[in-house]
């Protein structure tokens, strides 16, 4: 049964509801869709899990860990979309068209042995699973199978934009990883040298550009601890993503064969008998990722904690230093409850550069460097876009890593339509000052209050009317472009979360408020929820 909530009027059937009062006059659009079959589904569903869980539990006797979390609330804004922190780095769950939300996670852990562990969990918001894995952890090493949660390069305070690589923002991807999450020592190195990793499979979705594609995954990152003698760690790594394979809208199947897989892995290309390659950069596939370095020091009490991020779209563009195109957070770490702030994190974000403005390769009509504005060949990197997997460094139309680099259907809720070019990121080229802070106003209330101020000059595509064009502002100065000159807008949230609420320890409320402001849209909304916890019965 589907309900719709409206006001009617002579010019529509259903209208949003509107001016509702909260500190002044505001304008909600609000459009309560709720199917409640679908909901009551997937309760059941949830339930019966956890209670399959709890026998489970019973029968054999061990004390395993169930952790369940159940929240309810509401999503109002002044636009039909939501605002920006009350919508990104959500894992993909928050649909704005749909203000009243039920949301549900439970996980599960059996102990074998000391050394063997069985993982589960599962995920939904209204009708929808976000999340449903299974693993097996032997020590330190794990093996998912599933939809599961993962950040990949940063400093996962959640304090952050979001990472250049893999962020909070989208939803999981199905995948089959073989991980080492935490740091482990090097044999004979006393435990100075450390090592991680991880090896991952996963599968895109059928609605996008190339259909099916699929996404190679691995990182490696080394770390000198020297914490017991000094409090400093320093790790460096890689993380690397290949999208590959997949079926065009011609039909035509993309290399995709177990020796195709192990040319993606190494970034190589197919030899065709004319001794030409294929694929971007003569590499299968689209390939992207970051380079990464990781500074934490102890100070007392206090922790510093720097993070770089160096981000790459082919093998030319692999820096492990540049302060070109970067992102570069400051963390710092105050004892708890002895201060009101417990963290505060500051962040710059650029990727205006992208190797430069020259064209990627020649074409018929630039083939020296004098013909490319005395420009390199190999520039125009196009961060998270790709002339072939068009559907870009998205999944289900939400960017993978940082949000605060634009869909072009996103800006299209704010911005007239204007050229694309055949591809989803519509703005890549940016400079951004981020401000995270949280903390506790008493041992109940805590706080988060994210704070954003991003420059965006659009796409190299966009100002030169193409990826493999001199055009644009190059051969007229009163060339128009949306994006020129560069828009300013700001976003922040404050959030405040009231725990043990009227003393019953599983119950908390939570208030979210958003606004966004500047030269692309203005908006306000607000996020109000209820939730109940439990764990280990």
């Amino acid at each position: 049964m589907i309900f719709h909530f409206g006001i009617e009027n002579s010019n529509s059937r259903l209208t949003p509801v509107s001016n509702m009062m909260i500190g002044g006059v505001l304008r909600f659009n609000i459009f309560v869709k709720l199917n409640f079959s679908a909901l009551r589904f997937v309760l059941f569903t949830f339930l019966l899990f956890v209670k399959s869980l709890m026998v489970a539990q019973v029968s054999s006797g061990n004390k395993d860990t169930v952790n369940l979390e159940l929240k309810s609330g509401i999503l109002l804004s002044s636009k039909s979309f939501a605002p920006f922190y009350l919508v990104n780095n959500q894992y993909g769950e928050v649909d704005a068209g749909a203000p009243v939300f039920l949301k549900g996670e439970v996980g599960y852990k059996r102990t074998i042995s000391e050394s063997w562990n069985l993982l589960s969990g599962l995920g939904f918001r209204n009708e929808r699973f976000s999340t449903y894995h299974v693993g097996a952890k032997f020590k330190d090493w794990e093996f998912t199978v599933g939809r599961a949660k993962g950040v990949y390069g940063g400093l996962n305070s959640g304090l952050s934009s979001g990472s250049l690589a893999m962020s909070e923002n989208a939803l999981p991807l199905p995948m089959i990883e073989l991980s080492l999450n935490e740091f482990k020592s090097v044999p004979f190195t006393h435990g100075y040298l450390k090592f991680r990793g991880s090896l991952s499979q996963r599968w895109m979705e059928e609605d996008r550009y190339i259909s099916k594609a699929l996404l190679h995954g691995k990182t490696f990152y080394g770390m000198a601890d020297l914490d017991d003698l000094i409090g400093l760690q320093i790790s460096s790594g890689i993380v690397h993503f290949a999208q590959y394979g997949g079926v065009s809208p011609q039909g035509d199947k993309q290399p995709s064969s177990l020796n195709d897989y192990f040319r993606v892995f190494m970034g190589r290309g197919i030899h065709n008998p004319d001794g030409t390659s294929a694929g971007e950069g003569n590499a299968i596939g689209n390939h992207l990722g970051l380079t990464e370095f990781t500074f934490r020091k102890r100070l007392g009490d206090h922790t510093l904690s720097l993070n770089y991020q160096k981000p790459f779209e082919d093998a030319g563009s692999i820096q492990f230093i540049s302060f070109k195109d970067f992102l570069i957070g400051l963390e710092w770490g105050l004892p708890k409850r002895e201060y009101l702030v417990s963290k505060f994190y500051v962040e710059v974000v650029r990727t205006k550069w992208q190797s430069g403005r020259g064209l990627p390769d020649p074409t018929d009509d630039v083939q020296t460097e004098e013909d490319n504005r005395g420009n390199e060949f190999g520039e125009r990197d196009d961060i998270y876009n790709n002339y072939l997997y068009r559907s870009g460094w998205t999944y289900h139309d939400q960017v993978i890593g940082n949000p605060l680099i634009l869909t072009y259907r996103h800006t299209l809720n704010f911005l007239d339509p204007y050229p694309d070019y055949g591809v989803a990121i519509a703005n890549n080229r940016l400079t951004a000052l981020h401000i995270g802070i949280e903390g506790d106003f008493s041992s109940k209330i805590t706080y988060k209050g994210l704070f954003t101020y991003s420059k965006n000059f659009g796409t190299y595509a966009g100002i030169y009317e193409g990826r493999f064009n001199w055009g644009g502002i190059d051969r007229d100065p009163s060339f128009e472009y949306v994006f020129l000159p560069a828009k300013k807008q700001v976003y922040t949230s404050v959030e405040v979360s009231y725990n043990e609420a009227f003393n019953l320890k599983p119950l908390g409320l939570n208030l979210r408020l958003a606004n966004d402001s500047g030269e692309l849209y203005n908006a306000f909304g607000l996020e109000m929820s209820v939730l109940y916890r439990l764990s280990n019965y």
